[in-house]
């Protein structure tokens, strides 16, 4: 565990606004940030995609296709509008149903993704180029893209201006980048206790508008447009029915899953049918409807919102 300073002012903070799990979310009083400290070392941080934490959700991933590729045609919307048919590298990709869906669009399509089930099943059944090492100049033997993206990953990074310095050097010359973060450090605290959960360690710093421009800024990135969705009423709903959660999950074994998709075998642990699947499956397409339908119309300063970035590489 380490104690750390504010990765924009270098200073440290007194004020604890969030704490999970024995850790504590401090806030920088100059530029809003709120940070994890002490912190998980970088080792630690690790560890924790690469171990049972992830692993089980594998299967959630894996088996909620049609929400996530719902998700991905709206992404991909924006994208176009800057780019299209390219490359595009996903950090993060998950089960990798973004890159499905950009690939059938024409993109050339990679992925990193440190979880070994999903990486597998993005290699063996998407038959997609899938890592599991994080984001290195020797990525995909040094090949650089046209566009990264990555879907709420931001938080989770060890060192933010580092790996966005290491997203800038991957792109080509007037490479785009692409992400979907949410605005927690802009978030009044009384909308704290919407919020089931921060889920602390995995994530580590939580920005805002003003701090993600400054994170955009000091990598060599142009700011270029934002897509605000509100999350208030998503929130709400999934706090009424968080009770129900655990009834909804169907009872299955990973662990011959897993032994089978780390030797290379493509993960197919996942059952045809399941009223329980089903709901929770119309749960997750209703959510894209409150978040990206709903939520569009009506984002307001100060609640949660999820927003999708386009910036353009400047150096």
């Amino acid at each position: 565990m380490e104690d750390i300073k504010c990765i924009f002012c270098k200073k440290f903070s007194n004020q604890i606004v969030i704490e999970e799990n024995g850790f504590k979310g401090r806030k920088c009083s100059l530029c809003g940030l709120i940070f994890i400290s002490p912190r998980p070392s970088y080792s630690e941080t690790l560890k924790l995609y690469t171990s049972d934490h992830t692993h089980k959700y594998a299967e959630s991933h894996i088996g909620f296709k049609k929400s996530k590729i719902i998700h991905a045609k709206h992404t991909l919307a924006i994208i176009k509008r800057f780019k299209e048919r390219e490359s595009i590298l996903e950090l993060g990709a998950g089960a990798g149903y973004f890159l499905l869906e950009a690939k059938k669009e024409g993109f050339e399509v990679f992925g990193i993704e440190p979880d070994q089930i999903q990486a597998s099943f993005i290699n063996n059944t998407l038959e997609i180029p899938c890592e599991v090492v994080p984001l290195n100049e020797n990525s995909f033997d040094g090949k650089k893209f046209d566009i990264i993206y990555h879907h709420n990953v931001l938080s989770h990074f060890h060192d933010p201006i580092n790996e966005f310095k290491k997203i800038n050097n991957k792109l080509r010359n007037n490479g785009i980048l692409v992400f979907e973060t949410g605005n927690i450090a802009d978030v009044k605290e009384k909308y704290y206790k919407y919020f089931a959960e921060f889920c602390y360690p995995d994530h580590l710093f939580f920005f805002g508008e003003n701090t993600l421009k400054k994170l955009l800024e000091q990598t060599g990135f142009k700011f270029l447009n934002t897509h605000k969705y509100s999350m208030i009423f998503n929130l709400l709903i999934q706090k009424l029915f968080r009770s129900l959660k655990d009834s909804l999950k169907d009872k299955t074994e990973l662990s011959e899953s897993i032994e089978n998709t780390v030797t290379g075998e493509p993960y197919f642990n996942i059952k045809k049918f399941s009223i329980k699947r089903l709901i929770r499956s119309f749960y997750r397409c209703f959510s894209y409807f409150l978040i990206y339908k709903v939520g569009s119309l009506i984002p307001k300063k100060g609640q949660p919102q999820t927003a999708i970035i386009v910036a353009r590489k400047s150096q």
